[in-house]
């Protein structure tokens, strides 16, 4: 096994990057509750529409940045070129930053009608779409690092200074919605600071030592391996945030906000257990591959890892599932909760999505990003079809049904597929075995909560329902500890 695995201990990193995603998920949560009582579901609707724009933009410009970092910033280490690294992608950065610039100025010049209503978030937005793409390019140089630590508390940084200044700004200077970006702007660019300094940003504007010819390979290798991820990318994001645009289309922006409040909590269910363990695990193993590349190792860890994932996550799904109704009602308000039945829907789907990114680890491994991009634009069809249908006749229900199956398509084509290169294994004993013990070990706090819970509060009711996860923790140590400690170790 590698030394770099057996030294950095997937089960440290995962514990280490539990906070990077619990402090974020809490903020948004509060600041979920906090704009629900402030604004109405419409304004949530018209932010919501905003911040996926946004969302779309960064991601566009990038992903495929930060994909290719982790791909190969291992190799420059090997060869001990982590400078010429650093310049080369301080440059890319810049170029890119400054051609967004240029390009949505113009627009704004001729700025369509139907764009007339989101003017006042338009600067603000340009500014965190930039913000946001070093953000996340600086954030992947961290997790290619194994600089876990480092990331955790940068990115709990971001989370505290984000909350706290968007209660500062809508509470003392302006009550609009725009504050809330205004306020991510400001988090993000106080802690890109640090970040900056990592990368030597300030050697940009030392004397060029290395070639430009250096830089148009760097830019290439990039592209060559990143462009067809700019289309994963957009597949991605139409599964994920298009179905808004066509909720307001075809509903209103009352259905836009009520499906948007309900979306964020089955994410933050799910992706609380699983992002943690993902991200301690796709930086160690790019890592792994520069020391050992046989093929049936790498099809040994990741069916190792979809082991592990299966088994930490289901039980997340299944209870969050039960109590959809009482986390609604607790986080979001009387006005949203119309909304819980889509979230074992979305959980369900994120699921599948979330299983299906050990899956994409050895397509990234084998360099074969294309077929990345031919999978998700097929399951983007088949949500966008899908959507034309089920939003016209179900709302936001037929809208959530959509994504799941859309989720399960892409998840499915890249297990299919694997077998031509480097198969992706899924222990299918395992993730029965696991469905099974969950959905016995559920129905008994169904049964409580039908009979005994009636009208207890919701935040009671979610308590009573904890002992499920230590029944739970109590059978996994007995069936599967083993299993478990020959991945952590």
């Amino acid at each position: 096994m590698s030394s770099i695995v057996t030294k950095s201990r997937i089960s440290r990193d995962t514990i280490i990057y539990i906070p990077v995603f619990l402090a974020p998920a809490l903020i948004n949560i509060i600041l979920l509750m906090f704009f629900t009582r402030v604004f109405s579901p419409q304004d949530y609707g018209t932010y919501t529409i905003v911040v996926n724009a946004t969302i779309i933009l960064s991601s566009l410009l990038a992903q495929w940045i930060v994909l290719s970092i982790q791909r190969f910033r291992p190799e420059y280490m090997k060869h001990g070129t982590i400078p010429e690294f650093n310049r080369h992608l301080n440059q890319l950065l810049l170029v890119i930053s400054i051609a967004f610039l240029l390009v949505v100025t113009l627009f704004y010049l001729f700025l369509p009608g139907f764009m007339r209503p989101y003017q006042p978030y338009y600067w603000s937005s340009v500014l965190l779409v930039i913000s946001s793409v070093y953000f996340m390019s600086l954030g992947s140089v961290y997790q290619v690092d194994l600089q876990s630590k480092q990331y955790r508390n940068l990115n709990v940084m971001q989370s505290l200074l984000k909350l706290v200044m968007t209660f500062v700004m809508v509470m003392y200077l302006q009550t609009k919605a725009v504050s809330f970006i205004w306020a991510t702007l400001f988090a993000q660019i106080v802690v890109s600071i640090p970040m900056l300094r990592y990368v030597n940003t300030i050697d940009l504007f030392k004397p060029l030592n290395a070639s430009k010819h250096s830089f148009i390979n760097f830019v290439k290798k990039f592209w060559s391996y990143g462009f067809p991820l700019i289309g994963w990318y957009i597949g991605t994001t139409i599964m994920n945030l298009t179905d808004r645009f066509m909720i307001e289309y075809f509903r209103s922006p009352h259905e836009v906000g009520i499906y948007s409040a309900n979306f964020t909590i089955a994410v933050q269910a799910i992706a609380l257990i699983c992002n943690p363990l993902f991200f301690a695990i796709q930086p160690l193993l790019m890592n792994e591959i520069q020391e050992q590349d046989d093929k049936g190792h790498i099809e040994a860890r990741i069916s190792k890892f979809t082991h592990l994932f299966l088994i930490v996550s289901l039980p997340f799904g299944v209870y969050f599932s039960i109590y959809r109704n009482e986390v609604s009602a607790l986080l979001l308000g009387p006005q949203f909760t119309s909304g819980a039945l889509i979230i074992p829907i979305l959980i369900f789907g994120f699921f599948a999505w979330n299983m299906g990114l050990y899956g994409q680890l050895t397509y990234q491994i084998g360099k074969r990003t294309k077929e990345m991009f031919y999978f998700v634009t097929i399951a983007a069809l088949t949500n966008f079809v899908l959507n034309l249908f089920f939003i016209p006749k179900w709302g936001f229900l037929g809208a959530s049904i959509s994504t799941t199956i859309g989720f399960i398509v892409y998840s499915a084509l890249l297990y299919i597929f694997s077998i031509n290169y480097i198969k992706w294994e899924i222990p299918w004993i395992t993730f029965l075995k696991v469905s099974v013990l969950v959905m016995i070990l559920a129905i008994p706090f169904v049964i409580l909560k039908i009979k005994l819970l009636a009208g207890v509060s919701p935040l009671i009711s979610m308590i009573i329902g904890l002992p499920f996860f230590l029944l739970y923790i109590g059978w996994v140590f007995f069936f599967w500890k083993d299993s478990i400690k020959k991945v952590l170790l």
